[in-house]
């Protein structure tokens, strides 16, 4: 079920919340209950056969949960924590990775037959991830074991479970708690109803409407010449962008509709200044996710083999080859390559993190080996740096949409001028692939023109949790260039706005239409 489908909209987010400010008056357990029931009766309406999946995965972990803890011998509580995890991966290299990897053998000739491809099942990557952050936490003694009803909810709780915000236990079990969903505000619901029409506008009105400009592009990559290999490129990135923003503001738009707050996921991206800020603004719950359970692990590692090893472990000595090389390149790759794979099975995913890990590590070199560790916007300018920094992961964009890395290849030679460099604005086949509801892209000056506006908009505009800083405690990095003071309040003009929105996202949305994410 899509957040922005009708059957959501008009049937089940109703229900969802009627029930809840009903049983929410008959204590915490029947609330929760509630909870949990609506957030299976979603996640079953996609396939009902996997709901059994899923609560086989929760009762697995919560089962592991019970040898985790204070009062367990440290050595138990580590073959418990690695068994579980072994298990969960397991599971997920199974749907994921092992069907695509035994098709390549035998694609190679090294298997004599083929085998159906398994479907992959919807927020497996999610829900698994998060259940490991759970007894991670619980093995660290940062969190605390939780009953089977309140782990479900923490689990299957429905604004994150298929796409994020990759949660923590900390981030959502002290809330459930807490008297403040068991007696949902009014206000809470203003600002949820509010944040969401939004984020639905951000999908259905840009993200739906440039789709099919970049799916012609990477559909037929070898048709491309310069102009509509880059106008196909950043069509997607935009296509992305507005695709991720516009969910990850529903969901925290629809958790706030049930007075709790998940965490921001993303916070313009394309504003940042060097690749690291564009990591720590780009899927805002895996960087943390990543930083913690696999970045981290491996810096300490290192150090403590180097301490071992009689070698020192300071800022001048990471500033060294050797040093740089062990404890900065090395996790950086470990970590974003293990980021790359995540996203997908194919090469053009690993090759996607590994340019992350690249393009990450020279953005480290600059800081260390640099005079007192200036950022690259101190010596190149501000705007030159941004444009520079989106380019490099503009690049990391065509492997990660590109069905192959031949195809990515071909469409990044495309961009430079490799192939069919004649055809410059050959736009014919565009133009008849473009349906009549992107009408402003219907032309090669209407598609430059609308992507020229986009960027602007990213580049100059405030996004929406700065749009609603005084009701979620956004903290704003750096005023935005145009309408710096533009602020939800609950007034009538914002109401007639939303509302305008609200009715032309409904008038154009697309039942074949879904969440670049659910994919992984």
């Amino acid at each position: 079920m899509l957040f922005s489908s009708t059957i959501f909209i008009f049937l089940f987010l109703p229900c969802a919340l009627s029930g809840y400010n009903l049983l929410s008056r008959f204590g915490r357990t029947a609330m929760l209950g509630w909870l949990a029931a609506i957030s299976l009766v979603f996640y079953a309406y996609w396939d009902p056969v996997y709901l059994g999946l899923l609560a086989a995965s929760i009762l697995m972990n919560f089962c592991f949960s019970y040898g985790l803890g204070e009062g367990k011998p440290e050595a138990w509580q580590n073959r418990c924590l690695f068994t579980a995890i072994a298990a969960n991966l397991a599971l997920l290299m199974y749907y994921k990775y092992l069907f695509p990897f035994l098709n390549f053998l035998y694609g190679r000739g090294l298997l004599r037959h083929g085998f159906p491809d398994v479907i992959l099942p919807l927020g497996i990557s999610f829900f698994t991830f998060t259940q490991i952050a759970y007894l991670g936490d619980l093995r660290q003694q940062v969190a605390k074991r939780e009953g089977l009803l309140s782990y479900s909810v923490f689990v299957t709780f429905f604004p994150h479970l298929i796409a994020g915000p990759l949660i923590h236990p900390r981030d959502l079990l002290p809330q459930l708690e807490t008297d403040r969903i068991r007696r949902p505000r009014a206000y809470d619901a203003a600002i949820g109803l509010s944040w969401f029409i939004l984020g639905l506008g951000k999908k259905v009105l840009i993200a739906d409407r440039i789709a099919p400009l970049a799916n012609f592009l990477y559909q037929h990559p070898y048709s491309a010449g310069l102009f509509t290999a880059w106008l196909g490129a950043l069509a997607y990135a935009m296509q992305l962008y507005f695709d991720f923003s516009g969910y990850s503001d529903m969901a925290v738009a629809l958790a706030r509709m049930f007075s709790i707050e998940l965490p921001v996921n993303f916070n313009s991206p394309y504003k940042a200044r060097s690749y690291i800020e564009m990591w720590q603004r780009w899927h805002m719950t895996l960087s943390r996710y990543l930083n913690e359970y696999l970045y981290t692990p491996a810096v300490n590692w290192v150090c403590a083999l180097r301490i071992a090893r009689g070698k020192k472990i300071s800022r001048k000595a990471a500033a060294t080859p050797e040093g740089f090389l062990s404890m900065v390149f090395f996790p950086l790759m470990w970590t974003m390559t293990i980021a790359g794979v995540w996203h997908g099975a194919g090469f053009q995913f690993l090759i996607f993190g590994v340019l992350q890990g690249i393009f990450l590590t020279l953005n480290h070199a600059w800081r260390y080996l640099t005079p007192k560790g200036s950022r690259f916007h101190d010596v190149i300018p501000a705007p030159l740096s941004v444009v520079i920094t989106f380019l490099g992961f503009l690049v990391g964009l065509v492997f990660f949409r590109s069905a192959d890395v031949h195809d990515a290849l071909y469409i990044l030679g495309s961009m430079v001028g490799l192939h069919q460099t004649g055809s410059w604005f050959s736009m014919r086949e565009y133009m008849e692939a473009i349906p009549r509801s992107s009408f402003f892209l219907r032309s090669g000056a209407g598609c430059v023109v609308s992507l020229a506006f986009l960027f602007f908009a990213v580049w100059s505009c405030p996004n929406t949790q700065e749009i609603f800083s005084r009701v979620s405690g956004a903290r704003i990095r750096r005023p935005s260039l145009v309408l710096p003071n533009l602020t939800w309040r609950p007034v009538m003009a914002w109401s007639l706005g939303l509302t305008v929105v609200f009715c032309l996202a409904i008038l154009m949305l697309d039942a074949g239409a879904r969440f670049l994410y659910f994919q992984f």
